[in-house]
């Protein structure tokens, strides 16, 4: 099996297809091999499920070898890629004997010309060209050319990947693809979020270096980048809880703030406070993108007030918010860059006193222009957030997240009752942006067990 080939088993099984990019050195970010042995690393990432590698073998800038793509290509079982400034038809045999299965081929190096031979040359050696393009230009050549595996650098080569260009980048130019060609979304991408948006503009798969080869476990990063959602974790109320969830790769952390009626994972503004900026500290000091949001709700004012006080990245409207106190708040908070997720209870005669409707359509149509960044279905409240009350899975119906999410334009999260054993089912029925879990992974109110979230993280990850 190919490269190209592998590729498209994987997609056609899942999870969505993350290639990673083994390189020695970033111009951008330094030493990230950080004396581990590639061939090792190599083989920890298959065994963590990589079906295909990427190896660069640049030696000036990015510190690789043609010796460290053999031995990597003797270690795994899998196809391998070789990056490089490739740019004669020795550089294709020299890759060939080495062992690798693909070659990326570059427009912004090479020119159409150039490409369009080494391509044919490669293809007549038994190389799959990956052809690499960076403007809606390049991708007009690679479908002229009939390439079949084509990646969207969100970077620019030119300037060795220093830029900051992202995964917004793909947005932009998928609307350029060429139909037939298996598309990449390559470089920039820092979190399994990052990821996700390019599956959602239509990359078929994503190819990430740093995100992965910086962390301490490769190959747990390279699972958290193949989760089908994201996944928040709510109740937070130490600093061992929130090392645990960044250290597991948590999206967004949740905080219980100056809620307005008792629950057990209340914190004081001040307490929040503190909590807040240590939290901060520890995401700068693990290279964490993880999000911070306070759980909350009451008046517009008060809330308005508090978020301005904590300056979270989220505020999450849990209580009895009408769609217009919503919509104040949500107007506020945009101002201040902070985003705003509405929790939907499931109670018809609730949603009828707070929006007017219990119609998830027209519910999901009144947020959409207030700016409201996302919608959480939820089977929980104060009221029942301690006693069980059930799981999202028995009162929410398919339809209705459908309904959302056609006349939602933000995220769709859903929560509550969600544990190891059904939060898979729950991902792959409803196909959440997040998934919200308070109870599931704790041994008491506020007390995040290490074991029940490892094994609610195990059971997102399997396929």
């Amino acid at each position: 099996m190919d490269f190209l080939q592998a590729l498209k088993k994987r997609k056609a099984e899942g999870p969505f297809p993350v290639i990673p990019d083994i390189k020695c050195f970033s111009p951008k970010e330094g030493d990230l091999i950080r004396g581990r042995d590639p061939a090792a690393l190599a083989a920890q990432l298959e065994a963590a499920g990589a079906c295909v590698l990427s190896v660069v073998t640049e030696p000036d800038d990015f510190h690789g070898s043609l010796q460290m793509l053999r031995e990597i290509c003797s270690t795994v079982r899998i196809p391998v890629l070789r990056k490089d400034f490739i740019g004669t038809k020795e550089d294709l045999i020299l890759t060939k004997e080495a062992g690798a299965s693909a070659i990326l081929l570059i427009y912004s190096c090479l020119g159409k010309d150039r490409l369009k031979e080494l391509y044919e040359q490669a293809l007549g050696i038994g190389l799959v060209p990956f052809v690499e393009t960076h403007t809606a230009q390049e991708l007009e050549w690679a479908a002229e050319l009939g390439a079949r595996l084509i990646g969207i650098n969100n970077r620019d080569i030119l300037k060795l990947e220093r830029d900051d260009g992202d995964v917004s980048r793909s947005e932009d130019l998928m609307r350029f693809r060429p139909r037939q060609a298996f598309l990449v979304a390559e470089s920039g991408m820092m979190s399994g979020e990052d990821v996700r948006r390019a599956a959602r503009c239509g990359a078929d798969a994503a190819l990430v270096g740093t995100a992965i080869l910086r962390e301490k476990d490769p190959g747990a990063m390279y699972r958290a980048m193949t989760r089908p959602c994201g996944l928040k974790i709510c109740g937070l109320m130490d600093p061992e809880g929130v090392r645990l969830c960044l250290e597991q790769h948590v999206d967004v952390l949740g905080f219980v703030t100056e809620y307005p009626v008792p629950v057990p994972w209340n914190l004081r503004k001040d307490e929040a406070a503190d909590l807040l900026s240590s939290a901060r500290d520890l995401c700068g000091r693990l290279s964490s993108p993880a999000g911070l949001c306070v759980v909350t709700g009451g008046a517009p004012d008060k809330v308005i007030r508090l978020a301005r006080d904590l300056r979270p990245d989220f505020v999450q409207l849990h209580y009895t918010e009408t769609a217009e106190e919503t919509v104040k708040i949500a107007e506020a908070l945009h101002r201040e860059g902070i985003q705003v997720i509405r929790s939907i209870p499931q109670d018809k005669e609730q949603k009828n006193r707070m929006f007017g409707t219990a119609d998830p359509a027209e519910i999901a149509r009144s947020f959409s222009p207030a700016r409201v960044d996302a919608l959480l279905l939820d089977a929980r409240d104060a009221a029942n957030a301690t006693d069980g009350g059930g799981s999202i899975l028995e009162h929410v119906d398919l339809t209705a997240v459908q309904q959302m999410r056609s006349h939602f334009a933000g995220k769709i999260i859903l929560g509550g009752g969600l544990t190891a054993q059904n939060i898979r089912r729950a991902a792959d029925l409803f196909h959440p942006d997040l998934a919200d879990v308070m109870t599931g992974v704790e041994t008491g109110p506020g007390k995040k067990s290490e074991t029940l979230l490892k094994e609610l993280i195990k059971g997102l990850e399997q396929s």
